[in-house]
């Protein structure tokens, strides 16, 4: 079978970024503080590029369209209002968080729960919760590339999966932290200039008036916040913006990057250019799923509704160049997931349990051969499809949001305790599972028009401050050494 335009842009796109892991390899110490965190050296370009990849992902080129495609705007309003309230987290917990990462040495959230709290037990408890979420992140994404390659350009489902995994496990294996992260700025630069330049293409070129007034009349109510379905209601966007805001900054792999940062500035810096850069991405993909009905009012898959518009409107070239950025991006998110788990496996059971005596090089390799293991698990998960893309990375976000508790409340508040963590880390979760549409144990009537995942954090969070009055806090010594006052923040 021939090769087409789009299916030689992806490779070459995939190609040249390969070449990037190759070059940073380089540059990589095979230790815990570089493979895990570039040395504790990353600036502010890179790093805020590599929180928007983090973040944007296969929910932005896929996800979002199809939501927006048939329920309206109402959800760029959310994540609009979320991304400004990442900023705020990561310019207070996340300078935090940095702070002791780097007087302490610590280099994993794993870690964090560990000494906070005098609990090598707890770490354990918090990897295995979040893990449910990691692994559904990664399955998410993997889903999402393969079903689109699939679909989109004619690379078998199966194989698409494959692909996609040895890429990761090859990269994070020679490349480790740096590598992801090199390879993330380019992808939300090329990201943001390509959805920027076919919504420029549309409203310039083609006639976006005509496309917007075409999709309103296949569905009314489209282009209204509440949406055709009037799910969109002040109540629904606040409470799954809350919800999203807690989640996001407390991805393990998101505070993992706060132990990266070069210094406090540039923290915060990082988290203003991320919200400069994920605002209009969120913008654009909206935008671009509501035009979608307007053009293609029937698409064989509403997750593909933005490529499927590319496709038709543009050049091949550009729609090659739209699906390599979007598995790119795709695949940012996964291998930083993929290695932060890895590292607190390595770091936070091997090392500690395991073999207490290993040396950095047998911690790393150790990180390296658990890699190769959780993306096996994720590519079985993927090929049982437990659900659509959207759904099951919405899952993820705000089952995160449900363990970030005892890290946020820990930085902050000396009354924080291990009993008031543990619940916190059995509860909310717990609840937030059982809510989730896909499983529907508590009917979603309880819910009272909020956002699933936002009753989730209200359990975490209200579990954890209860819990924590009624039981004994860590030492002194303990407290003061990984928290620190919220007013104290200041260089």
């Amino acid at each position: 079978m021939p090769v087409t335009i789009a299916q030689a842009v992806f490779f070459t796109y995939l190609f040249l970024v390969f070449l990037i892991g190759v070059y940073a390899a380089r540059f990589t110490k095979y230790t815990p503080a570089d493979f895990y965190l570039a040395d504790r050296g990353v600036g502010t370009l890179v790093l805020g590029l590599t929180l928007a990849a983090t973040v944007l992902s296969a929910f932005t080129v896929f996800g979002i369209g199809a939501d927006t495609s048939q329920v309206g705007l109402g959800p760029f309003s959310f994540l609009a209002i979320a991304a400004v309230l990442y900023t705020l987290f990561f310019a207070s917990v996340g300078v935090a968080l940095y702070r002791i990462g780097t007087e302490h040495d610590i280099v994993t959230p794993a870690e964090y729960i560990r000494v906070r709290y005098e609990s090598p037990l707890l770490g354990v408890v918090y990897l295995t919760v979040t893990g449910i979420f990691m692994l559904a992140m990664l399955a998410g994404q993997l889903l999402g590339g393969g079903v689109a390659l699939d679909t989109l350009i004619g690379i078998p489902f199966t194989v698409a999966v494959l692909l996609m995994a040895l890429f990761m496990i090859v990269y994070i294996h020679i490349a480790g932290y740096r590598g992801v992260i090199w390879s993330d700025a380019v992808q939300s630069t090329v990201l943001f200039a390509v959805l920027a330049g076919v919504v420029a293409y549309v409203m310039v070129v083609r006639d976006s008036t005509e496309i917007a007034e075409s999709a309103a009349q296949e569905i009314p109510g489209l282009f209204d916040i509440v949406g055709p379905a009037e799910l969109w209601t002040p109540l629904f966007v606040m409470t799954a913006a809350l919800a999203f805001a807690v989640g996001v900054p407390g991805y393990p792999h998101t505070i993992q990057r706060y132990f990266s940062a070069g210094n406090a500035q540039i923290m915060r810096d990082s988290g203003f250019l991320f919200a400069l850069v994920a605002v209009p991405i969120y913008f654009f993909g909206a935008v671009l799923g509501v035009w979608s009905v307007g053009v293609i009012p029937e698409p064989p898959e509403p997750d593909y509704v933005i490529p499927l518009l590319v496709e038709t409107l543009m050049h091949p070239v550009v729609f090659g160049i739209v699906m390599a950025g979007a598995t790119a991006a795709i695949m940012s998110t996964a291998d930083s997931v993929a290695l932060t788990m890895s590292s607190m496996l390595s770091r936070d059971v091997y090392r500690e349990f395991v073999n207490p005596d290993a040396t950095a090089r047998e911690e790393v390799r150790a990180t390296q051969l658990l890699v190769f293991l959780l993306i096996v698990l994720a590519v079985a998960l993927t090929l049982v499809q437990p659900a659509g893309i959207f759904p099951l990375i919405e899952f993820a976000v705000v089952g995160f949001a449900t363990t970030t508790a005892p890290i946020f409340l820990g930085v902050y508040w000396s009354g924080a305790t291990k009993s008031g963590a543990t619940a916190s880390l059995i509860f909310g979760p717990g609840v937030t599972i059982l809510l989730f549409p896909t499983i529907g144990v508590i009917p979603e009537t309880l819910t009272f028009g909020m956002h699933y995942g936002f009753v989730g954090v209200l359990v975490a969070y209200s579990t954890f401050i209860l819990v924590s009055l009624l039981s004994r806090a860590p030492s002194a010594t303990s407290v003061s050494t990984y928290s620190q006052s919220f007013w104290g923040q200041g260089d």
